[in-house]
């Protein structure tokens, strides 16, 4: 199964946040699926970082690739076609 995550999801997993539901936890951590994180989402973290909204225990340009290699979530680039 191929798991998009969005930027909300994907905070609440990397930081252990129990308001994320086990199973949704699991569905994640499962090796048989594909979990993807969209570059849109990597942009949405940085612009709230950079506004002050969102604090993060590094410089999201490192912070979000570590965590997204850790927990073994691939990046999903965003094709133009895709928003046409």
């Amino acid at each position: 199964m191929r798991l998009l995550l969005d930027t909300h999801i994907f905070l609440l997993y990397i930081t252990g946040d129990t308001r994320l539901s086990t199973s949704v936890q699991q569905m994640i951590r499962d090796p048989a699926h594909e979990v993807y994180l969209s570059v849109v989402s990597v942009w949405e973290v940085i612009v709230k970082h950079q506004l002050g909204k969102l604090a993060l225990p590094q410089p999201p340009e490192i912070y979000i690739p570590q965590q997204r290699h850790r927990h073994r979530i691939e990046s999903l680039l965003l094709e133009e076609a895709s928003v046409v």
